[in-house]
């Protein structure tokens, strides 16, 4: 029973096997302050810096370093909860809408990444907190730290601003009102904060030709709003016309939240940060790829809200309750059956085993950079780690090139008895050596 909950369930995310970016924040983490500030040219700091200090008080081992990313979630989870209740005014929805968020199938799977998101997620959910009860303060240190945690947190800034300018248009109009507005003074100070970092980015874009990034195309954009909401990237592939109708009833739900005027102008906010990010990345990516969906989980953040506020403007309570419950175990649903279909490789067995079976002297040698760094995190300590470079080809700098240099590289396989444990991209292994006659 135990072993089968985790196999279904979320604690999958926490205890499966790490993955490369994974193994790369770890690494990142292990080195000294000032490599981190000074060598992460796309990967702000913030986040980095918080694991540096973590992995040194409670270790690197899986649960260790995730622990920190679903400290983050839970962070979030308890700004939710008190925003719901001032959001709902401590209408049973102000329960619901915490539980919509915390099961959420996208942002559980990342609360347990060893990535930036866990904390990305906080600093969003705490920035668009901070604008609609219209804590300046709090906004601003919100949106500074979300931005230097991830880049992408720019576009719900700028969703924000719009929004601000929108809603106060006829202020514009009177632009001494304007130097006297918290948000102007506050909007100057975030923007000013972010430049240096927007700078070194810029100069930096000309790498962005050979990247991760991949073009969008219809069938991305008809089901975008449903995977950003499941957390779906296209494993399985048959999930596409799911994801698709999942979107229109999203849209539905959308047209549903904005309906009423009494809380339109209230509800129009959480649509503004779902429309816009999605808006200018996936528009520019029709020209220069930009959209990868977890960047942008923000906007699964805003769309749990407008769900649950379409919920709000059901006038029959009987289907508000309905509705609401279909949600929450649709979810739970989702996340019993999800997880064991979207499993990250399972490296650490390899690993081990390999770790059990060599000598001393002997090597591992990975066989593509898409999986040297998870091959470090597991080997023994003191293995003879490298990756196998035949072709003496540059590292590619999106895998994470700065923790890569040439010494870590091998042109030609070790000469017998010693031997080398070739580790493919595939997780399997083979045994091989070379003999000089």
């Amino acid at each position: 029973m135990f072993n089968w909950i985790l196999n279904h369930s979320p604690l999958l995310y926490f205890t499966q096997s790490l993955w490369r970016d994974e193994a790369f924040s770890i690494l990142v983490a292990q080195k000294p302050l000032s490599f981190i500030l000074q060598n992460l040219t796309f990967e702000p700091p913030v986040y980095y810096l918080l694991l540096h200090y973590w992995i040194r008080v409670f270790g690197t081992s899986e649960i260790a370093a995730r622990s920190l990313s679903l400290l983050g979630f839970t962070l979030a989870t308890v700004v939710v909860i008190s925003w719901s209740e001032k959001l709902f005014n401590k209408h049973w929805l102000s329960w619901v809408t915490p539980l919509l968020f915390f099961t959420n199938p996208m942002l559980l799977y990342y609360a347990f990444e060893i990535r930036t998101y866990g904390w990305y997620i906080f600093f969003i959910v705490l920035s668009l907190y901070a604008y609609s009860q219209s804590k300046w303060r709090l906004w601003v240190v919100a949106s500074v730290l979300g931005f230097y945690t991830h880049t992408y947190f720019l576009f719900f800034f700028i969703a924000q601003s719009l929004h601000w300018i929108v809603l106060h248009r006829r202020k514009l109009l009177k632009p001494l009102t304007l130097l006297h507005d918290p948000m102007i003074a506050s909007s100057i100070l975030i923007v000013s904060s972010m430049l240096p970092w927007l700078i070194r980015v810029m100069k930096e874009t000309a790498v962005l030709t050979n990247s991760w990034y991949f073009p969008v195309n219809f069938n991305l954009v008809k089901s975008v709003l449903g995977n950003m909401y499941l957390g779906y990237e296209g494993t399985p592939w048959h999930l596409w016309g799911f994801t698709a109708n999942v979107s229109l009833f999203l849209l539905i739900s959308f047209f549903l939240a904005v309906s009423k005027k009494k809380t339109r102008a209230r509800n129009t906010f959480f649509l503004f940060c779902v429309i816009l990010p999605l808006a200018i990345v996936i528009g520019v990516s029709f020209f220069k790829p930009l959209f990868v969906n977890r960047y942008l989980i923000g906007v699964t953040v805003a769309e749990v809200f407008l769900v649950a506020l379409a919920i709000e403007s059901i006038n029959n309570h009987l289907l508000q309750k309905l509705g609401a419950w279909c949600l929450v175990l649709g979810a739970l649903a989702f996340n019993v059956w999800y997880p064991s279909q979207h499993t990250k490789l399972n490296i650490r067995a390899t690993i081990q085993e390999i770790n059990a079976l060599k000598g001393k002297d002997d090597v591992i040698l990975a066989q593509s950079p898409l999986i040297f760094f998870e091959t470090i995190y597991y080997a023994d300590k003191g293995s003879h780690v490298f990756l196998y470079n035949p072709q003496n080809s540059p590292f590619p700098w999106y895998v994470g090139g700065v923790l890569v240099s040439n010494n870590q590289m091998a042109a030609d396989l070790p000469v017998y008895p010693t031997r080398a444990f070739l580790v493919a991209e595939d997780g399997s292994f083979t045994v091989t050596y070379r003999i000089y006659e």
